[in-house]
């Protein structure tokens, strides 16, 4: 081979050579660029991962990723703080037993009846569950459930939120409106009471005037009649005037004067008796329909009580017998008036008609009782009616809960009378039953060193 053939083979060689190392250079730089791109798609994956991991773990409203069979797979931290649960019990948890049996089956059904080609389901399509905490309390929540399918199984996102300070909330502001109800009906009663008890004091005034020139004038009569008795005595002894003296002592027994004499001054005494007890029933219908003052002030509570009698007096006198035991050194109670009036006077009226229910022959007894224990003054009400039964013992305070008869009871005394002692006056209401035998309920109220101070002022004036 001559050098100018090898040369140009050389040549030929170099060229290939040349040719090759840009291929690969070529190649390399594009699987460089492509290796480049792999990783930055990698690295926004990795960090929307990142970013979703941490709104599903921050998210305030519960939730918790399900198989097929409804076991837990995943669960945020909103859902181990409001089942009290930690993530890996979590994960060994059925879903479904984090629900009670009645939403258990509900929850059952709506997860069954969702279509994994649907969109989830939204919060205006939630529904209200029971759910159950680690130590089995159960607390209200509203949920919803979608599914979808992924590698071809069904999978489940449950959606949950605790609404136990929203229900709260709620029946705090049923509460409130029934209270304002309450008062507003009280305000309309007690301005009619008012009214009415301002127009009967006029003619009791009068009357009450007139019964005692009455009494006052027969006692002036009863001497005008001794003296006709004295004169008819020295007639009929120097037997004067026999025709006339017959005719008056005949129309004196005509008139049964012995039996006037005898029954007048009774008659009026009975009079005024009744128009007495008519102008305490005015005066404590007036305490109690306004008792001055929707501030804190100090009052006597025996006063307050004997008052509430008075205006309940028809709702037991016919069931029963009332006993008063009063302490009688028992200091001012700091209150508001209204409502305290209120609250005896639901007690006094729901006693009377545990004894009516409990029937029987005779009267029942209620007996109320006021005493000063350390700081506080307690008032207890107890009757010989029918006693709670013990299922319904944990329902007695709660709103529209009644165990009377339609037309005979809201469910709303007890519960307002509770809220008025623990949430106005920071007090208790509690009470002790026994089936058969009778129910006690007492109220404790603080009595404040400044309510001792008010009453010593006004027994000083």
């Amino acid at each position: 081979m001559d050098i100018g053939t090898l040369e140009k083979r050389l040549a030929r060689e170099k060229a290939a050579r040349c040719e090759a190392e840009s291929l690969l250079e070529a190649k390399s730089r594009e699987l460089f660029l492509s290796n480049k791109e792999l990783l930055k798609a990698s690295q926004t994956l990795i960090g929307q991962s990142q970013q979703l991991n941490a709104v599903f773990d921050q998210a305030l409203t519960v939730i918790l990723l399900t198989d097929a069979d409804g076991s837990i797979q995943r669960a945020n931290r909103s859902a181990e703080m409001t089942f009290g649960r930690e993530a890996n019990k979590l994960k060994a948890t059925s879903v479904y037993d984090l629900l009670d049996n009645g939403s258990r089956e509900a929850a059952i059904e709506m997860e069954r009846q969702r279509d994994p080609a649907k969109k989830f389901t939204t919060v205006g399509n939630m529904q209200e569950m029971v759910g159950l905490r680690a130590d089995n309390t159960p607390f209200p929540l509203e949920l919803a459930v979608s599914v979808f399918e992924l590698e071809g199984k069904r999978h489940g996102v449950w959606i949950c939120r605790d609404i136990t300070a929203r229900k709260e909330a709620e029946e705090k502001q049923l509460r409130l409106e029934q209270e304002l109800r309450q008062a507003q009906k009280l305000e309309s009663l007690g301005t009619l009471a008012s009214g009415i008890a301002h127009e009967i004091n006029t003619p009791i005034q009068y009357i009450n005037d007139n019964a005692h020139f009455l009494k006052e004038s027969f006692e002036d009569l009863m001497s005008v009649f001794q003296a006709y008795d004295v004169l008819l005595q020295k007639a009929d002894a120097e037997e004067q005037f026999k025709e006339q003296v017959g005719a008056v002592r005949a129309n004196a027994e005509s008139a049964d004067v012995d039996f006037l004499k005898e029954e007048i001054p009774s008659s009026i005494d009975q009079t005024l008796d009744g128009i007495e007890r008519i102008s305490k029933i005015v005066t404590a219908v007036k305490e109690f329909s306004h008792p001055g003052t929707t501030e804190m002030t100090a009052i006597d509570m025996n006063q307050a009580i004997e008052t509430t009698l008075s205006v309940t007096r028809n709702e037991w006198k016919y069931v029963a017998e009332v006993e008063t035991a009063f302490e009688q050194s028992l200091p001012m109670v700091p209150c508001l008036p209204g409502d305290i009036n209120q609250v005896i006077m639901n007690l006094i009226v729901n006693a009377a008609h545990a004894i009516e229910s409990k029937g029987g022959d005779g009267l029942g007894q209620i007996t109320i009782k006021t005493q000063h224990t350390d700081n506080n003054v307690e008032i207890s009400v107890t009757d010989t009616g029918c006693g709670i039964p013990e299922a319904n013992r944990g329902q007695i305070f709660d709103p529209f809960f009644t165990t009377k008869e339609v037309g005979k009871g809201t469910g709303q005394g007890l519960s307002i009378a509770f809220n008025i002692v623990t949430q106005k006056h920071d007090g208790t209401l509690s009470f002790t039953t026994e089936e058969g035998v009778g129910t006690t309920f007492t109220i404790t109220l603080p009595a404040s060193p400044a309510a001792e101070m008010k009453a010593e002022t006004k027994e000083a004036v």
